[in-house]
């Protein structure tokens, strides 16, 4: 059943991006979104019922959209969104990995957690709205699944995609089964194509590390963060943050410089923050010393942080 739709069609150029803006926020996510093409930029959603879960299908040009991990402080239920790509190509970080999901692929998001999306060329895509509640009845921890591909051609993968495909505005609440029945449908089949592998006794280890990236890329901007705090902050020790990183062949020094970095580079993207010069920029994200930021910005971009901002901006 139709609950709302919205569409910035009819808007003025220069309006559509802040009221998408507002209505992602106010009826999906709290997140950030930019776009290049502010001047022409559209984007169109609507809203159903589908027995527990909310599906939203949507269309729009090209966007990034951004979430911290801190912005879920407040939210009100944990929810995941299960995404299935039906035009375009997404290019998502959750979790400290980088996914390109195409045409045809699904994905499980834990809307708790930090999380990047870009849409280079616009999207069309179907994303339903699940508690994770009520998903837990499929897959006990949903954590697990999060943040990884599903193939849409291959296995359960293409199973699962092909039913989503025939989830359309039409044919919501039209198949002559309660939608109670078709989600339970749906969601037995995410558990099938997204149901980790390895269920071995690192799994615990693997969530406790995962908790750990998130904090670090949460508090990059400290100057003095250090594994001890870090250790404090989540009731671990220090020696045992080191051997989580060990156990990924990686560092905490590597993670927390991958992570300021980052940072710096979509800050030095992003126009709103032209005004700030490099210095700010490089203390904004934790660098005490300016000449140290820009030898380890130019080490991992090729070019100094004020090149890279020029670069960008011509």
């Amino acid at each position: 059943m139709l609950e709302q739709s919205w569409s910035t069609e009819h808007l003025q150029p220069g309006k559509a991006l802040p009221f998408w803006r507002e209505v992602i926020c106010e009826n999906l996510l709290q997140m950030h979104i930019q776009s290049s093409q502010e001047g022409a930029f559209f984007g169109h959603i609507e809203k159903h019922a589908f027995g527990p879960i909310k599906a939203n299908f949507i269309s729009v040009s090209e966007q990034k959209v951004w979430r911290e991990r801190t912005a879920a402080c407040n939210a009100k239920d944990h929810l995941f969104h299960l995404i299935h790509v039906r035009r375009g190509v997404q290019l998502i970080e959750q979790y400290g990995r980088n996914l390109k999901v195409e045409a045809g692929d699904c994905l499980l998001i834990d809307c708790l957690a930090g999380f990047e999306f870009d849409f280079p060329l616009g999207v069309e895509a179907l994303v339903l709205e699940i508690s994770r509640d009520w998903l837990r009845g499929w897959l006990p921890a949903p954590e697990e699944s999060a943040a990884r591909l599903i193939d849409g051609r291959s296995g359960w993968g293409a199973t699962l995609a092909s039913a989503l495909s025939n989830v359309t505005p039409t044919t919501v609440g039209a198949s002559g089964l309660p939608p109670t029945v078709v989600a339970e449908q749906i969601v037995s089949l995410l558990a099938l194509a997204a149901a980790p592998h390895d269920q071995s006794p690192t799994t615990h280890k693997r969530a406790l590390l995962r908790r750990v990236k998130e904090t670090v890329r949460e508090r990059c901007h400290e100057p003095d963060l250090d594994p001890a705090t870090i250790a404090a902050a989540l009731g671990l020790s220090r020696r045992y943050i080191h051997l989580l990183f060990a156990s990924e062949g990686t560092t905490f020094s590597k993670e927390l410089y991958a992570c300021r970095l980052h940072r710096a580079q979509r800050l030095l993207c992003d126009k709103r923050f032209y005004g700030l010069g490099i210095a700010e920029i490089a203390w904004n994200c934790g660098f005490s010393e300016h000449s140290h930021f820009t030898r380890r910005f130019r080490d991992r971009f090729g070019l100094s942080p004020s090149a890279y901002r020029l670069n960008i901006t011509n």
